[in-house]
């Protein structure tokens, strides 16, 4: 990617996205940062960039209006997209009998329609080179309490294969990680208890910036010949579930 191109990350203040954005930013890709809340998050992450390299954008990726504001504001400060990953998710783990259609949309808004309204918003502007979405590996093993998140995810995958398809030249790809070290696993035992670590073939949790190498490996011409793939990133924790 050119010198006078970023790469726009959304989720860019969650666990996976900006452990992302720091790592192209280490790469000297220029990086801009979407988050819907955390503002705080959004100014530690410019904090520790150069002025130059990141800037931030908020977006509520709920509403179309945010979606099509995120755009606008790209076009306004005449920011060239030559990369784009789709980091911003809602993970939600409610079972189906308590969950209401209005969350259940939600999930979906954010996790698969956020991703084909910017892909596809991008793609139009000629300069886009290379879209990385994130899955699960959820999406083809179901866990109780996560139909939401879960059914998202299996779209994202077919949106991934889709998105390939019809946008070539512009390569499109996806992530599915397993369980991704976070704060929120270290606040639940059984991520870190060895009956959980020993279904895993390499014996951990997927750490941010490995699974950051597998996107900015995906965004650059050494992936130049790949487009429409799942890269599960999680330690071998699927082969164990089949």
């Amino acid at each position: 990617m050119s010198d006078e191109s970023h790469i726009l990350v959304s989720g860019a203040t969650g666990v996976v996205g900006a452990a992302v954005t720091r790592y192209l930013l280490r790469r000297g890709h220029r990086v801009i940062a979407s988050y819907a809340h955390s503002a705080s998050a959004a100014e530690a992450l410019q904090s520790a960039a150069r002025p130059d390299c990141l800037e931030t954008i908020r977006a509520d990726l709920t509403d179309p209006h945010g979606i099509a504001g995120l755009i606008d504001e790209l076009d306004a400060r005449e920011i060239r997209v030559a990369g784009f990953v789709h980091a911003a998710a809602l993970v939600d783990h409610t079972a189906t009998v308590d969950l209401e259609p209005v969350r259940f949309a939600e999930v979906l808004a954010v996790n698969v329609t956020a991703a084909y309204a910017l892909a596809r918003a991008l793609s139009t502007r000629r300069i886009l080179k290379s879209v990385v979405l994130l899955s699960s590996i959820g999406s083809e093993f179901a866990g109780l309490g996560s139909v939401a998140y879960t059914t998202s995810k299996g779209a994202v995958d077919a949106l991934t294969r889709s998105l390939a398809s019809e946008l070539a030249p512009v390569r499109v790809n996806a992530v599915a990680p397993g369980v991704v070290r976070s704060h929120r696993t270290s606040e639940e035992p059984i991520f870190s208890s060895s009956e959980f670590t020993s279904r895993i073939p390499l014996g951990d949790l997927v750490d941010p910036i490995a699974l950051s190498e597998v996107v900015a490996f995906l965004l650059g011409p050494e992936a130049r010949a790949m487009t429409g793939q799942i890269v599960r990133v999680d330690g071998g924790h699927s082969l164990r579930l089949l």
